[in-house]
């Protein structure tokens, strides 16, 4: 089997993961969640954001979780923003992307790199992807067999 090339494989570990769900489907309820991370000095490196079946949003984050106040009081401005609104918090998590370039014109990548940490039993937690990269949030636990499972899929540098 042929391994696709890409340009590295990058890990950032130590993460904590929170999922706000039930965000009304209006304009800027995601942009108010996350300016209370902001105005807490809690810096987030992983966004996505979909709508649910009942026409709900819901907005995952990874943020490096310090034992400060500040991110609990980020999490509780968050979830009283809106009645409706729940958070979940998920420790010992790990953002791992492999990056291109060009993977906007290359078919199937993304379906490699999911595909193979399936293989090893390793669920994603959130997905989100940009011309040049593809990221998953995965549990800690599961990092060195996830590294692993990518270099066996792709040609890494």
């Amino acid at each position: 089997m042929r391994k696709e090339s890409i340009g590295g494989i990058i890990v950032d570990e130590q993460l904590t993961f929170v999922r706000i769900f039930n965000l009304p489907d209006e304009p800027d309820w995601g942009g108010s969640a996350l300016e209370e991370f902001c105005f807490y000095g809690q810096t987030v490196n992983f966004i996505s954001e979909n709508m649910d079946s009942s026409g709900k949003a819901n907005l995952s984050v990874t943020l490096h979780h310090d034992e400060s106040e500040s991110f609990q009081k980020a999490v509780d401005a968050i979830a009283e923003l809106h009645e409706d609104i729940s958070v979940q918090v998920i420790e010992h998590v790990c953002l791992l992307t492999v990056y291109g370039p060009h993977f906007k014109e290359r078919c199937g990548l993304a379906a490699t790199f999911f595909r193979a940490l399936g293989i090893r039993g390793i669920n994603i937690l959130s997905i989100s992807t940009s011309i040049s990269s593809i990221s998953a949030i995965i549990e800690e636990k599961h990092l060195n067999d996830a590294t692993s499972a990518l270099r066996d899929v792709f040609d890494v540098p």
